[in-house]
């Protein structure tokens, strides 16, 4: 007969229940797009946010990249769409994504209709 793999000493992964209900519901990704101006940035943000609203979605994520490889190491992208988002008056939150959604890296935005 075969021997029973034990399983006392693992760890269960824990679940979160109430996960899904704070994930984006879409994402924009800003790399690869080249070096943007701050015009460029802003299109790109009213275009994603204007297709958000017209699909009724409240939970959005940008994807900023840590400026890592900005001149002088600076981010440029983040700041920038932060300070705009803010200024809108359809969104109620920009905050730090969650660390396993790219943390410095991004922006979660939550949208109000």
């Amino acid at each position: 007969m075969g021997k029973r793999k034990s399983f006392k000493n693992q760890k269960k992964e824990k679940v979160n229940k109430y996960d899904n209900l704070s994930k984006p519901e879409a994402e924009f990704d800003f790399h690869d797009r080249g070096v943007l101006t701050s015009s460029d940035m802003k299109k790109m943000a009213d275009e994603f946010l204007s297709e958000a609203r017209d699909r009724n979605l409240t939970k959005i994520l940008f994807i900023t990249g840590k400026g890592l490889h900005s001149r002088n190491g600076m981010p440029v992208i983040k700041p920038f769409l932060r300070k705009y988002l803010e200024t809108l008056p359809f969104v109620l939150r920009v905050y730090e994504g969650r660390r396993d959604r790219g943390g410095a890296g991004t922006l979660e935005v939550t949208l109000s209709f």
